[in-house]
């Protein structure tokens, strides 16, 4: 499985970084084929850990900074990555540190993990990577995001909102490993961590590929970033919201295509991107507030239209309840900023 789990990395990210870590020492090699790459990791021997890039790296910047680090260790900085390739997710069982898991302990975390998947798939993201590191379980997720400040706000959201749900004292979720240049262990290489005991034994790690390894869309990563914010001003004191109720708003456009950026903009209440589709704001009730808000208007937010219309929250307890209805309301001339007017659909018959 190492070989196809290589072919795909290659595949999509070009080139990959080995890197070797043994007692605190590193070295770093950069390969274009999986064959160079292995025959590499068989002269690393039986010491150490190998590790591997999961992502595309920009041969150009990565060959102008190695030339600036003559003489000295270098690893692939974020800089020179060019594109996600992965979202990978790491779930380590907690255990005393420095020492590699028991039995029991890695089956934890392939529960944890496979909850993840589980939860995932409901949201129609498609089947990812599962593997077994040595001492965790990891989940890799194809996909082709760019590293720009809107793909990292989104991804910090979502390891935060993913390790807030799948954490405990028995199994943690690694917020840290969503940077560009982050290194993964070759899977079929073995994870050596402390004495190699019978309970706590050094493992050969391994992975399942998927058959038909689709990539997540861009659209679905964002999804999932919004839901959490979501899930944040619901969650946050005062944010309870009050029972459905008719829309209550007569108008000419069609909601689904209302340019809620640009109709914020023109009231002089945007302030900025927060993550993915979701944009902080001045609420329009701000004068009812009893605390102030946060510069970038993190507590009051616009959401992008995805299939309906799109969205308003705001934590501060006078909103409770308050959604993009209200806003219309208020403002009264949400149709002049539709791209399209609304059209009754027809009875049949």
């Amino acid at each position: 499985m190492t070989d196809v789990y290589l072919d795909r990395l290659f595949r999509d990210a070009g080139l990959v970084e080995l890197t070797h870590l043994d007692h605190g020492r590193v070295w770093s090699t950069w390969h274009n084929d999986p064959d160079s790459l292995m025959l590499a990791a068989s002269r690393a021997g039986d010491s150490g850990n190998l590790f591997t890039t999961l992502n595309r790296i920009n041969p150009a910047l990565l060959g102008d900074y190695l030339k600036a680090q003559t003489g000295k260790t270098a690893r692939t900085p974020d800089a020179c990555v060019s594109r996600y390739c992965r979202l990978f997710f790491d779930l380590d069982p907690a255990r005393p540190r420095g020492q590699s898991s028991t039995a029991d302990e890695l089956a934890e975390a392939a529960t944890r993990a496979r909850g993840l998947v589980a939860k995932l798939a409901v949201l129609g993201w498609p089947e990812p990577l599962l593997a077994m590191s040595g001492n965790g379980w990891h989940v890799q997720y194809r996909t082709a995001l760019p590293p720009t400040p809107e793909t990292t706000a989104q991804l910090r959201v979502i390891y935060t909102g993913l390790a807030a749900e799948f954490s405990d004292d028995t199994v943690t979720f690694d917020r840290a490993v969503r940077n560009p240049a982050r290194l993964c262990t070759l899977y079929g290489s073995v994870k050596r961590k402390g004495i190699n005991h019978p309970e706590r034994p050094h493992r050969q790690s391994t992975c399942q590929v998927p058959r038909d390894w689709r990539q997540v869309h861009p659209r679905q990563v964002a999804g999932l970033a919004n839901l959490y914010v979501r899930q944040t001003l619901q969650e946050a004191p005062g944010a309870a919201t009050r029972p459905a109720r008719p829309l209550g708003v007569r108008g000419q456009g069609d909601y689904r295509s209302l340019d809620v950026v640009t109709w914020f903009a023109a009231h002089g209440a945007y302030l900025g991107p927060l993550a993915g589709k979701v944009h902080g704001v001045v609420c329009p009730w701000q004068a009812e507030h009893s605390t102030p808000s946060p510069r970038n208007g993190g507590d009051s937010v616009i959401f992008e239209a995805d299939d309906g219309w799109p969205g308003f929250a705001c934590k501060h307890s006078h909103c409770a309840g308050r959604d993009i209805r209200d806003v219309m309301n208020l403002w009264g001339d949400a149709d002049a900023f539709c791209a399209a007017a609304f059209v009754p659909m027809r009875r049949a018959g």
